[in-house]
């Protein structure tokens, strides 16, 4: 079954590009562990300027666990993690699966 992950983060005032230098240096590991580019999405319209969403899919359950356990172990992404912690206010993750329309 496949599964998408969607992170919603919630950057600071005036640290959106502080935190897009994280985000830069994140994705390349992500990508190093297996991952595929980031899917980016930033607000079009209301009042949520400062949020960005992304979207991964995996084919499974397992190959997300998988993923993870690599990025996680990595510990240049250990130490940016306090780099973007200075960057959010919050940081949302949901787990969603394809719906079949009958």
């Amino acid at each position: 079954m496949k599964v998408i992950m969607r992170t919603t983060v919630k950057i600071v005032p005036g640290k959106m590009a502080e935190y897009m230098e994280v985000d830069k240096k994140g994705e390349a590991i992500a990508i190093r562990a297996g991952g595929s580019p980031w899917k980016r999405y930033g607000c079009l319209s209301g009042d949520s300027s400062h949020t960005l969403v992304y979207d991964t899919e995996f084919d499974s359950l397992a190959a997300m666990e998988a993923f993870l356990e690599k990025m996680f172990a990595d510990p240049e992404r250990q130490q940016l993690i306090a780099k973007s912690d200075a960057c959010i206010v919050s940081h949302e993750n949901e787990l969603l699966m394809p719906m079949p329309m009958h």
